[in-house]
């Protein structure tokens, strides 16, 4: 029993001593002087509060916060910026003393917080000003895609609650915020002063900042040492009593305040003084009140008779038959102004005038007891008018019984005149509207019955409107719907198929076509109170659609077809590659290094350049070199070698083998190469006795590299969105949405169908099967046409398209076809990249050469890319397949010619080729 108690004693005891070392450990005091500096570490990319520069320098609130700090505490220190998670990674490794973290959960580890809070990180949403957002708080935002920083506090808040359709992370925020501004689309959460400084920084006018109800962060200090953590809490208290952090603030956060430089006390007595001037102004406004009540029991009749006359629009004017003067009253009925009898003429126009002076004559002289005048009078600026209803009548008479004064009761009613104009126009555009819409419109009166029919509509049908209601023909004739409750019917839209003269429909008996089909929808038009007042419908043709759908049908088996056989072609390459011992390659200039596949998608190997030399024979080794070091100085055309190795197959035959490469690129700079490695070893062996075959496979073997060269990417693109928007039409859509898929359909068919012919073509020109055909043509009188024929497909609003003809006459025997085709690919490429200013085409006859330029004032081409542009799949624009000025090129050439182009970037681009021919005629203008 002793010993069990001695071994209690003797575990506490240790527990004790642990504790106390492990506490002396964590509150152990750090010096930091010239040998062991402070050494602050932090995010480089917190706008405003911790970022680099344009000078690569530390920079923001943080940084001059913590200058101050140190130099009061006298603490020698070292400022780096570096990624957020390596900084935060050195922190905990100890590698740094100190950064500026948000206090939240998820950053939480070895490390502590100070207790002073630094900033308080509110949230704000940046958007287009065109893009409205309805959102208040995070649970708003689940209908829409986010941007975030990644990592940052507002990311894990978005996570963890679930409150955005889409998170998209950024690593750089000001990579977001011009993405955003450049797109004009997109939504932005982070902390309100970094989005303010950045879009401050960058200018994006077209952006907006919105404040968002969103959980704020506590920004402190964050280190290992507890000591230094006090010591920077008691500092910035200090600092912030005293005011001297409003420098700083401002500087950073509200650039666009300035520094008083007035005392903070100054200000302490002028709040004082303010708050005792307002007491004084309460004080003397309690009696200014009692006051008040008392004056509107004086006033309360005449508000009432002002009200009277705001409400009823009335003014009042009287006039003194003795001194002949009109006195204008104020809306509360006290005399505004006087004016005698000429200067009350100016207020009106002289006929009004005249009746207003014979109107006041006949009831002075007592003929009428009363009399009402249409009249038109100017404001006091002479400039505004308004229209009148006046009624002049008797007020006051004088001992005699004579009028002598005469009031006038003027009732404004100009709104009302103007609500009948409105009225007018309106009927008057309905009906033109009714009238000139391009599709039929019909309108139907309460009982469903026709009363009215657009021009359209009425030349659909062949009759007039009054056969039409002749007839008697009703809603559910046209709906060909016998019982048909008018009361239940809100908006009927169908595609009716009629099918020929049996059908006995009435509407097909008036059409009388063998096959239709007719879109149409109904709708029922109603008053303000509900009440049903008539139908409205509106329909088109469109037969031609149903057709067109049904040959695109046709097209798209077709095209499936043709994928079909793409997909087999491409397991016999691989079967081929197989059976002819053929491997493919990649030589990757970035890693120096040779990929051989067994398969079109297979890696067999991957060998550095020492490995693979490694295995080339001393005779072949000159020769590996160099093909080595053309790839590696990205040499353009194809490159090819056949070299002998060390390696003997198993039938003891030395290895031979063939390496044909070809330049892959991107964005118009070689990355990589693309070959075949053939085993020739017995072709070597027996090359003498198989000579002619040798000659016939390098020629299936040049086809297949001309094929291949020519093959990328954008013949699937076309073709995967005619098969997408195919497959929808196998899914539940909407009517409405198969136009755009058809659309679709078509615009990527005839992309697809272009690239191929330009490939064909291409494959043509290279086999040499091109045939070139001068015939006596014309030029002058073909030359706007086949101009107009281009840019009438393209054409773009804001931009002059102009085409020079300096002849009446040039007969020359040239390849029309051919020269056509140049010229309608580079007028094709002018427009495209035009969106305001010109496009001009020319051409001349000198030297028994035709010379034709195109010039234009668009976007440009940038320099880097001009040397490239004639080459196959480069394009300066980077859109489209990059085919149309290699063909041009190539065909210009084959044709004899030359080819030029000259261009800079931002203020356009001229092309101009030129092909000899012989002249027969020539008259100019």
């Amino acid at each position: 029993m002793i010993m069990n108690r001695f071994k209690i004693f003797a575990l506490l005891l240790a527990c004790h001593l642990s504790l106390g070392i492990a506490s002396a450990q964590k509150d152990s005091i750090i010096v930091y002087n010239d040998q062991r500096p402070l050494v602050y570490e932090d995010a480089w990319d917190l706008w405003p509060y911790v970022f680099l520069n344009e000078n690569g320098e530390p920079d923001g609130y943080n940084v001059d916060l913590l200058k101050m700090i140190f130099k009061e505490l006298d603490i020698p220190y070292i400022i780096r910026l570096r990624p957020t998670l390596e900084a935060q990674k050195d922190l905990k490794e100890h590698k740094s003393d100190l950064m500026l973290r948000m206090d939240a959960d998820f950053a939480r580890n070895n490390s502590s917080y100070g207790k002073t809070i630094v900033q308080i990180f509110t949230h704000s949403l940046v958007t287009p000003k065109s893009q409205a957002i309805h959102a208040q708080s995070g649970k708003d935002l689940t209908d829409y895609s986010i941007i975030v920083h990644e990592g940052s506090f507002s990311h894990h808040k978005l996570i963890d609650n679930g409150w955005a359709k889409e998170i998209i992370p950024f690593d750089d925020m000001k990579e977001a915020i011009q993405t955003v501004s450049s797109e004009n689309k997109g939504v932005i959460l982070w902390n309100s002063m970094s989005l303010k400084w950045l879009m401050m920084k960058y200018h994006t006018d077209n952006l907006e900042l919105t404040p968002f109800d969103f959980p704020y962060g506590e920004y402190k200090f964050f280190a290992n040492d507890h000591h230094l953590l006090e010591q920077l809490d008691s500092v910035y208290s200090k600092l912030r009593a005293n005011d001297q952090l409003t420098a700083i603030q401002n500087k950073w956060f509200y650039p666009e305040r300035q520094e008083s430089g007035i005392p903070s006390w100054i200000w302490d007595w002028i709040k004082f003084f303010a708050i005792l001037a307002l007491a004084v102004i309460m004080y003397y406004a309690f009696f200014k009140i009692r006051e008040r009540q008392m004056t509107k029991k004086i006033l309360k009749e005449n508000e009432r008779l002002s009200l009277v006359m705001r409400t009823s629009n009335v003014k009042f004017c009287t006039y003194d038959v003795a001194s002949q003067n009109f006195v204008m009253m104020d809306s509360a009925g006290y005399p505004e102004r006087n004016y005698s009898l000429l200067e009350f003429s100016h207020r009106f126009d002289p006929n009004d005038f005249t009746q207003l002076t014979e109107g006041l004559r006949m009831v002075i002289e007592e003929k009428v007891p009363t009399c009402t005048l249409q009249l038109k009078e100017y404001e006091n600026d002479l400039i505004h008018s308004n229209n009148y209803t006046a009624t002049l009548s008797v007020l006051r008479r004088d001992k005699h019984k004579k009028p002598s004064i005469i009031i006038c009761s003027k009732t404004d009613t100009t709104q009302e005149r103007m609500r009948q104009q409105l009225i007018k126009e309106s009927m008057l555009r309905y009906q033109s509207l009714f009238n000139s819409a391009m599709v039929d419109m019909v309108y139907y009166d309460a009982d469903g019955h026709i009363t009215d029919m657009n021009s359209k509509s009425l030349a659909a049908v062949g009759v007039d409107i009054e056969t039409i209601r002749k007839q008697h023909i009703t809603l559910s004739d046209v709906l060909g719907i016998e019982d048909l409750d008018l009361d239940d019917l809100e908006i009927f839209y169908a595609t009716q198929i009629f099918n020929g003269p049996g059908d006995g429909r009435t509407l097909n008996n008036l059409l009388k076509r063998d096959k239709l089909y007719y879109e149409l929808q109904v709708m029922p038009i109603r008053d303000k109170n509900g009440k049903r007042i008539g139908f409205f419908g509106s329909g088109r043709n469109v037969t031609e659609v149903a057709h067109s759908y049904r040959q695109l049908q046709e097209n798209t088996n077709e095209l499936q077809e043709v994928q079909d056989e793409v997909t087999s072609y491409v397991r016999n390459i691989d079967y081929v590659l197989a059976v002819g011992g053929i491997s493919l390659a990649k030589y990757h200039l970035d890693t120096h290094t040779l990929t051989v596949f067994s398969e079109i998608n297979h890696e067999k190997y991957s060998l550095t350049q020492t490995r693979a030399l490694a295995f080339i024979a001393p005779s072949s080794e000159k020769q590996a070199l160099r093909i080595l070091n053309k790839m590696d100085n990205k040499q353009p055309g194809s490159l090819r070698a056949e070299i002998k190795t060390c390696i003997r197959r198993k039938d003891r035959v030395t290895l031979h083998l063939q390496f044909n490469f070809v330049p892959t690129y991107k964005d118009g700079q070689i990355v990589e190469y693309f070959g075949l490695i053939r085993d020739i070893s017995d072709i070597k062996a027996v090359e003498e006795k198989l000579a002619l075959e040798s000659v016939r496979a390098q020629e299936v073997e040049t086809v297949k590299n001309a094929f291949l060269h020519n093959m990328s990417h954008e013949i699937r693109t076309p073709l995967n969105t005619v098969v997408g928007f195919s497959e929808l039409f196998e899914m539940d859509h909407s009517p409405e949405d198969e136009a755009v898929f058809i659309n679709e359909i078509k615009e990527s068919s005839a992309s697809l169908l272009k690239l191929i012919n330009d490939i064909l073509f291409l494959s043509r020109l290279d086999a040499g099967m091109i045939t070139i055909s001068p015939q006596p043509i014309d030029l002058a009188s073909i030359f706007e046409g086949r101009c107009s024929s281009v840019w009438d497909n393209h054409r773009q609003p804001g931009v002059e398209y102009i085409a020079q003809n300096p002849f009446k006459r040039l007969i020359v025997e040239i390849d029309e076809p051919n020269v056509s085709m140049i010229l309608n690919k580079i007028l094709t490429n002018a427009i495209q990249h035009t969106t305001s200013g010109s496009v001009l085409a020319r051409y001349e006859f000198i030297a028994d050469r035709l010379i034709v330029s195109v010039e234009d004032t668009g976007c440009g081409i940038k320099q880097e890319d001009l040397e490239h542009i004639f080459d196959r799949f480069v394009t300066g624009a980077n859109n489209g397949a990059g085919l149309g000025l290699s063909i041009c090129h190539e065909l210009v050439e084959y044709m004899g010619g030359q080819i030029e182009l000259k261009s800079t970037e931002g203020k356009g681009t001229m092309v101009w080729f030129s092909i000899p021919c012989k002249l027969i005629e020539m008259e100019r203008r």
